[in-house]
């Protein structure tokens, strides 16, 4: 997608989807009215207009917001209504709509199947095309004020509460949990047991164990669909039996199991619908009409700086960081390890390191003394929006906390490319074509799975030597990078 060079364009062109990529299509009557505003005043700045626009809209009592509104000046001799004066408005959005819409894009992971990135840039459209109640708070006496970063925190926001509210109804629903079961559908119950951290191949076998419920447990007369009472014991059975029989019949691996183990893998099912269904976008009382959108400092690192200088910054500060400080951190931010499994991993070397007393001990310093030095960092090059109150501080610990897991994550992708580079030099690996097709291999699950295995035992090895830890120290904690290594492949 080009860039839009002049003020013109800025404030009389909106961006098309098609052909899976953003194009700018000109409204000719913006385009002509922009050009005479432009002739009028050669010198003014884009926010100068935005900001006349804006006080426009202001000006004109809600009645007279339509087309037929009168023509009013616009700090101008020059006349354009209000229906114009919002149309140039929401063209001057248009980034700000793409770069909202991309952002709840990528923080809402689990919705992508329900919202593509053209569906959230067309809820930040629709608020873009009002933006009298857009901009209802923005103070116009603020020099320092930014409409464009004003924009993105609102309709960011606006999209936060949209998908909440669409999505309120699910969440009402009260069910009990072998409801909950037969209300799901497959796709929802994948997409639950994949936030929860569970392997492709194990989906797989949850999947066929919520079939064979489904197919034999029905509900009594005195219970409804919604609140089914647990099975008996020769539902279970019965559960169980389809189950091993199904699995027979398919291309995975034989592990015939009991009752118990049924009821433990439908019970894992229950938990991670439940905790699907019930992750809230937001907290219940934001969820109203955004009524404070008062830049916070991290909005204003977000915004100012944008991702990719806080990342800079974020890699800066981990540099500092002893080496043993690193090592702890990518295992726990970028592994997902707990306490106690970091220091399975690392007690054999660190003799300081032999309790998850003492890991959670070094990792409390480590995170006070980035954080602290963040804030240095941050108040040293804005002086004028400091970080100083406790909500804020708040704030910028979870962002914080995001900005470096994405980093220690990072690095761990710089040592599977490499990994997965040797794969591709044969020609049957399905993993990697799996990876770059995003494709899955059915008729071959067995194959893909011994070779996921090489590739996990190849990383883990990579592991040991980048983090100079002994031989046998990543063992305990196989499923975790095994877990690493699949949801890699999948996104």
């Amino acid at each position: 997608m080009n860039k839009r060079e002049n003020i013109v364009q800025k404030f009389s062109t909106f961006l098309s989807f098609g052909d899976r990529q953003f194009t700018w299509q000109a409204d000719p009557q913006l385009e002509q009215q922009m050009k005479r505003l432009v002739e009028s005043d050669p010198e003014a700045k884009e926010e100068f207009w935005a900001r006349c626009f804006l006080k426009t809209l202001r000006e004109v009592s809600p009645p007279e917001s339509s087309k037929e509104a009168e023509a009013i000046a616009c700090s101008q001799t020059l006349e354009i209504s209000t229906f114009i004066t919002a149309r140039h408005l929401s063209a001057y959005l248009q980034e700000a709509c793409l770069w909202a819409a991309k952002k709840s894009y990528h923080k809402y992971k689990l919705l992508r199947h329900k919202y593509p990135l053209e569906e959230y840039f067309q809820i930040a459209s629709s608020f873009a095309n009002l933006p009298a109640k857009l901009f209802k708070n923005f103070n116009l006496e603020q020099p320092e004020s930014n409409i464009i970063a004003y924009a993105k925190t609102a309709i960011f926001r606006f999209i936060r509460d949209k998908i909440y509210q669409q999505n309120l109804e699910a969440k009402s629903e009260k069910f009990g949990d072998y409801g909950l079961l037969k209300n799901l559908t497959f796709k929802e119950l994948k997409s639950a047991l994949i936030s929860q951290g569970i392997a492709e191949l194990e989906i797989d076998l949850y999947g066929l164990a919520w079939q064979s419920f489904n197919k034999n447990y029905q509900a009594q007369k005195e219970f409804s669909k919604r609140h089914l009472k647990p099975p008996e014991p020769e539902d279970l059975k019965q559960i169980t039996d389809d189950y091993n029989r199904r699995l027979n019949q398919l291309d995975l691996p034989r592990i015939v199991v009991n009752e118990d183990k049924i009821q433990e893998m439908l019970a894992t099912c229950i938990k991670a619908a439940r905790n699907y269904r019930t992750k809230q976008f937001c907290p219940l009382e934001e969820c109203n009409n955004i009524s404070d959108l008062t830049l916070t400092p991290w909005d204003i690192i977000v915004q100012e700086e944008e991702r990719q200088q806080v990342q800079l910054l974020v890699s800066k500060l981990f540099t500092a960081i002893p080496e043993t400080g690193k090592i702890m951190l990518i295992l726990w931010q970028g592994l997902n390890l707990t306490q106690s499994e970091i220091a399975t991993v690392m007690k054999s070397k660190y003799p300081e390191l032999q309790k998850q007393y003492q890991v959670a001990r070094h990792l409390a310093n480590y995170n006070k003394n980035i954080f602290k030095n963040f804030t240095q960092e941050w108040n040293q090059a804005h002086p004028n929006n400091p970080i100083n109150c406790e909500q804020d501080l708040e704030r910028i610990k979870a962002a914080l906390h995001d900005c470096f897991q994405s980093h220690c994550q990072d690095l761990l992708h710089s040592i599977l490319e490499p990994t997965s580079h040797q794969f591709h030099c044969a020609e049957d690996c399905l993993i990697c074509q799996q990876k770059a097709h995003k494709i899955q291999f059915k008729k071959h699950r067995r194959k893909t799975f011994k070779q996921k295995k090489a590739f996990v035992k190849a990383f883990a090895s990579q592991l040991k030597i980048n983090f100079n830890l002994p031989e046998d120290s990543i063992q305990p904690v196989y499923q975790k990078v095994f877990d690493f290594v699949d949801r890699w492949l999948i996104y």
